[in-house]
């Protein structure tokens, strides 16, 4: 019924949860250097700040994209079941 779409929307949010999975590994690495003396006391912190705001710009853009995508579904899917309904009363009467 939707050509694939189910999956491809899968495959969007299972890529996205890769993405900030993959950067708060990126700071639990860096403050375990920072624990074992490889990294600065304060070098971590100051990479988080880094490291927090491109993943929220991100996360931002992914999110407008990605809501816009779920409006426009909402919106189909609704005009077929209202369509459905209004066919189903018809058949009634």
């Amino acid at each position: 019924m939707n050509d694939g779409a189910d999956e491809r929307k899968a495959q969007i949010y299972e890529a996205w949860a890769v993405v900030n999975r993959s950067f708060e590994q990126i700071m639990t690495a860096l403050y375990k250097l920072e624990s074992k003396g490889v990294l600065g006391d304060d070098y971590p912190y100051q990479q988080e700040l880094v490291v927090r705001e491109l993943s929220a710009k991100l996360n931002c853009e992914i999110l407008a994209r990605v809501n816009e995508r779920e409006l426009d579904d909402r919106n189909h899917y609704g005009r077929m079941r209202a369509s459905m309904e209004r066919s189903s009363k018809s058949s009634k009467r």
